[in-house]
């Protein structure tokens, strides 16, 4: 299982578009590209790097907390409201912020397209869980403004998810290695005072391994409900993106087998 890391870095390179669905039609032919961008995106949204499992233990789909966001907005052109290429994966809250705030902002400043240049580049994530703009960088300054990157719900996400995950992956990185000291002093000395509740204490630290073992499956970077098929008509495709993936965590390598 691989789960996201306690902080997601915003990423060095632009994001690749590896699908290509056939084109929608009608106002809202663009709905049908939902699983598409999901993937696309690594099911976390290309502005504020909130990932679906920030927002909710139980799936998005259906919450209305994701949805398509038009870098170009559909008031401005509505020409472009089925160009895939115009669409990107948002939370709820980047999507609001935004509305239909153009691309073009004051003195020249423009809104920055995740797809065409490197979030790494233009922003940083601070040890206050700020994403900011990086120093003098205006078109990151503008970008961050119109999408409220730093909303103050946005940080309050962040910096759960970073204390909640160092919370878990202490319990797994100390608790069974504990336990294993516990069991083998039980089995190498004779008689060992209070033998009883050293094994007691051993078992209780294997049970805060499986609870943490439980609980880690709320950061699963591919959500259990995520497509199987898109409108693209190909598989090979459903992988996190390369800097997201590079991230993340496999919690195999990180819990050491129970001792018989």
């Amino acid at each position: 299982m691989r789960i996201l890391p306690p902080r997601t870095f915003p990423p060095p390179d632009k994001i690749e578009r590896r699908h290509a669905p056939v084109p929608a039609e009608g106002r809202h032919g663009y709905r049908s590209y939902r699983s598409c961008v999901r993937w696309e995106f690594g099911f976390t949204c290309a502005f504020c790097l909130l990932h679906e499992a920030d927002l909710t233990a139980h799936g998005v789909e259906g919450t209305g907390l994701t949805g398509i966001e038009h870098f170009v907005p559909v008031s401005q052109a509505d020409e472009r409201v089925n160009e895939y290429w115009n669409c990107f994966y948002a939370c709820r809250f980047c999507n609001e912020a935004r509305a239909d705030a153009p691309a073009m902002g004051f003195g020249a400043r423009r809104l920055l397209n995740p797809c065409d240049h490197a979030w790494g580049v233009h922003f940083q994530l601070g040890e206050d869980d700020r994403l900011s703009p990086r120093a003098g960088d205006a078109d990151a300054a503008y970008t961050e403004f119109v999408y409220d990157l730093n909303d103050r719900r946005k940080i309050e996400i962040r910096s759960w998810r970073r204390e909640r995950l160092e919370e878990l992956l202490k319990v797994l990185r100390d608790a069974p290695a504990s336990a294993q000291e516990l069991v083998d002093w039980c089995s190498s000395v004779e008689p060992v005072p209070g033998k009883d509740l050293l094994l007691r204490t051993a078992q209780g630290l294997w049970d805060d391994t499986r609870r943490a073992l439980r609980d880690l499956q709320r950061f699963i970077a591919i959500p259990r409900d995520a497509a199987i098929s898109c409108r693209c008509g190909r598989v090979d495709h459903h992988e996190l993106p390369p800097y997201l993936a590079e991230q993340t965590l496999e919690v195999a390598d990180l819990v050491p087998a129970r001792p018989v």
